[in-house]
């Protein structure tokens, strides 16, 4: 899974452990705080996400609000 940067990579691996998380779920992961809509934390997390799902990485699921890896985990791993 070369190219992909920090904050992708441990997306990935956030999605690993908690499949089917929220983008906003994700942000506070990544950023370790409470992160609200609209700010730059929450729109840097959309980017990766967006940039994981070109890559056939993430896929969105329930009407686009939540997130999974749509490759098996041991993949991802890797």
């Amino acid at each position: 899974m070369g190219g992909l940067s920090k904050n992708q990579r441990k997306i990935l691996e956030i999605l690993t452990v908690k499949p089917e998380m929220t983008t906003k779920e994700i942000a506070e992961m990544v950023f370790g705080k409470i992160v609200e809509y609209r700010t730059k934390e929450y729109s840097s997390t959309l980017r990766s996400l967006a940039s994981l799902e070109r890559r056939g990485l993430v896929r969105r699921v329930q009407v686009q609000l939540r997130w999974s890896p749509s490759i098996p985990k041991t993949e991802l791993v890797k």
